[in-house]
């Protein structure tokens, strides 16, 4: 559970408030003289470790309303350091706040200085939390944190004067004009005799009415909001006494309903604001008004190192996170690998017993390393039928006058190897054929018988005998042929191949005669019959 520890000083004591939670859980007041600071110093060891805020309510506090020419962040900057030094020249605990525009004019930047005119009030406490090493986060004016007391409350006005009591018997009286600080002061509760606490206040309320109304805060129209934080046991010393004028309206806020609406508990004892302010302090910090950079140097260390623990944490939560997916993996896969080895374990019994369960065939073991020694060899390497025919088949495709009808391939040693092939009868007879002189009249050719078993080829020559039909028109053989020769001739140039005309559509050859039917009349689309041989050279492969 975070911790802050609040220091609020006064001139007459500074009261340590522990905020643990969201609430106050630890309260000690120290007198700013005597055996104080002694105590305040064994008190704070007790704490260096916990991030500590000095909230100061004091009567050295300065308050001046200004305005300076619009400009850019870096020359605003630069403006008001150059005037709180010329404004503020005997003290460092200076600060400039921003509060926008006018809105006429020139439209200049509207600007706040405030400073802690007195250094010597805060020596003694900055030097014991400076001994300690303690993680010190600012110094903060409690005039103008009191701006978050009327937001929280929403008592915000056009004009509001916030009356609060000091734990250091003082009234602090801070003025707003449309929700931004101008002025603050501080005065001593010193009754005298006969006098309330009710008449201290309206006569200090009246005086500061008419400081602000001499610096021309007020049109005619305009009405003062004073909002007085009193405890309920101080409440019939102070209301009877306040009465209401035509620019004056006050309104009692009770500590104890106050402290009901901010969620502090348990409430305040007394009407000192400091335990109001800490609690809202505690759940939201103001900025650092005052405290220069050297006096933070241990809360820098401090922030620094938890947010290396924190990013730390992250890598190591990270780290772990992914070793723990990892491990996660590595277990489902080391089932997915149990799962696996059983099934190959059940494969391998299943093949021994099927192994065990098959006759054996009479083929040993170095015969069928042979075989396959062989097949890897020479057979593999050979050149099928779809391989050889696949080029040809791009060059049929230029002749749409041809019709492939038949194919008879092998492979041999050599290319002078013929594979066995029966004609094919046309349908329609041609009106020319050529026939061997001296064979008219013969029988038809029949289908060769079987070769004896010959010895295993080399398989080195792709050889085919390629049989189709090309159109004649009528009786024009003459384009017929150069169709045949242009087909040969194309497969010709494929690489590797080779082709030669077995059997020309019409053999013009002095070796045939040609035969015709001069009854018939010429003419229509009949077909003739040739046959081409391929051959290619196998080409191993690498």
């Amino acid at each position: 559970m975070s911790s802050r520890h609040i220091l609020y000083l006064t001139n007459e004591n500074v009261v340590s408030l522990v905020a643990r939670g969201g609430r106050i859980a630890g309260r000690k007041v120290f007198p700013v003289s005597g055996a104080g600071q002694a105590d305040f110093e064994a008190h704070v060891k007790a704490l260096r470790n916990v991030p500590t805020h000095l909230v100061t309510d004091l009567a050295e506090e300065d308050f001046r309303a200004d305005t300076i020419p619009h400009l850019g962040r870096r020359d605003q900057e630069a403006v008001l350091a150059r005037k709180l030094s010329q404004i503020f020249r005997n003290t460092t605990y200076r600060h400039a706040i921003a509060q926008g525009r006018e809105p006429e004019g020139r439209r200049d930047d509207r600007v706040i200085y405030t400073a802690i005119t007195n250094a010597e009030v805060l020596r003694p406490w900055l030097e014991v939390i400076e001994r300690l090493e303690v993680p010190f986060e600012g110094i903060h004016s409690s005039a103008v944190f009191s701006g978050r007391l009327l937001e929280q409350l929403h008592l915000q006005f056009p004009h509001t004067l916030l009356v609060t009591f000091t734990p250091g018997d003082a009234l602090r009286q801070t003025y707003f004009r449309n929700r931004e600080i101008k002025f603050s002061r501080l005065t001593p509760v010193d009754l005298e005799e006969g006098e309330s606490l009710g008449s201290l206040v309206s006569a200090e309320v009246g005086r500061t009415w008419q400081y602000l109304d001499s610096l021309r805060n007020f049109q005619p129209t305009d009405r003062l909001e004073v909002c007085v934080l009193v405890h309920p046991k101080d409440r019939p010393a102070v209301e009877p006494v306040l009465r209401d004028y035509d620019q004056i309206e006050y309104r009692l806020l009770d500590m104890e309903q106050v402290a009901g609406k901010l969620g502090l508990k348990p409430p305040p004892l007394a009407s000192s604001a400091e335990e109001v302010l800490a609690h809202l302090f505690a759940q939201k910090p103001g900025e650092n008004d005052f405290a220069p950079p050297e006096l933070r140097r241990f809360a820098v260390i401090r922030n620094a190192r938890n947010a290396i623990g924190t990013v730390a944490g992250v890598f190591l939560a990270a780290g772990l996170a992914y070793a723990g997916w990892n491990l996660s993996g590595a277990l489902a896969n080391r089932e997915v690998d149990l799962q696996t080895a059983r099934r190959i374990q059940a494969a391998q019994r299943e093949y021994d017993e099927v192994t065990r369960s098959t006759p054996a065939m009479g083929v040993g073991g170095q015969t069928m390393r042979d075989t396959v020694a062989f097949f890897s060899s020479s057979l593999r390497q050979n050149i099928t039928v779809t391989t050889f025919l696949v080029p040809i088949s791009t060059v049929l495709d230029k002749y749409p006058a041809i019709r492939l009808t038949q194919v008879a391939w092998e492979a041999a040693d050599d290319d002078k190897a013929l594979p066995a092939l029966v004609p094919t009868v046309p349908r329609v007879a041609p009106p020319l054929k050529a026939l061997p002189k001296g064979t008219e009249g013969a029988a038809p050719p029949r289908a060769p018988a079987d070769a004896p078993e010959a010895p295993f080829s080399s398989r080195r020559h792709s050889v085919a005998v390629l049989e189709a039909m090309v159109n004649v028109e009528g009786v024009d053989y003459r384009s017929a042929l150069a169709v045949v020769e242009g087909f040969v001739a194309d497969i010709g140039k494929l690489p590797g191949y080779r082709a030669d005309i077995l059997d020309s559509p019409l053999d013009i050859t002095p070796r045939s005669a040609i035969q015709g039917r001069t009854t018939d009349q010429p003419g229509g689309l009949t077909q003739a019959r040739f046959s081409v041989k391929v051959s290619r050279a196998t080409e191993p492969r690498s």
